[in-house]
């Protein structure tokens, strides 16, 4: 069995429109083919969008949980899943399941219109409570250990060269 290959052809009348005016009117879209299913090309961005951030959530989250530890996980659920079973397996089913269930989305906002606003909410969501949260943490946490690693000697190292320096200048 071959690949299936994407076509992208403009059909018209496939979107509803009611105007201003109180028309109903029939506007073109793009629709992305592939085999017998068939998607809008707004649907497939807002789609791609979603699978975009749940890829960096868990990326994210993996650099997260291996600088910080288990405990910064926020679902408790899958905080005590990664405790037995350990970070990567955990994360890599549950954003398996979340990319499956955005594709299904995407596919499903082609014909049900009302779909569309909620995956840009979720898209919203996941930059707003997950993205900038984990991005903010993990650069906090490397800028920390950055200034923990550059050695600055002790206060009694600063009085001693102090004194040094001042009996040299006496001199």
């Amino acid at each position: 069995m071959g690949i299936k290959k994407f076509r992208f052809e403009v059909v018209k009348g496939e979107t509803e429109h009611i105007s201003y005016a109180g028309k109903r009117t029939r506007r073109p879209t793009v629709l992305i083919r592939v085999g017998s299913l068939s998607f809008s090309k707004k649907a497939f961005l807002l789609g791609a969008a979603l699978v975009i951030c749940q890829l960096l959530d868990g990326l994210l989250t993996y650099l997260g949980l291996s600088l910080m530890g288990v405990h910064m996980e926020g679902n408790m659920f899958l905080r005590e899943l990664m405790h037995v079973y350990g970070i990567s397996p955990v994360l890599f089913v549950a954003k398996s399941l979340a990319v499956v269930l955005a594709v299904m989305l995407a596919f499903h906002a082609h014909r049900r219109r009302w779909i569309r606003p909620i995956i840009g909410g979720l898209v919203f969501i996941y930059v707003g409570l997950a993205v900038v949260p984990w991005t903010t943490l993990i650069f906090h946490r490397v800028n920390v250990e950055k200034k923990e690693s550059i050695e600055v000697p002790p206060k009694s190292e600063y009085a001693e060269r102090a004194k040094k320096l001042l009996s040299t200048l006496e001199e």
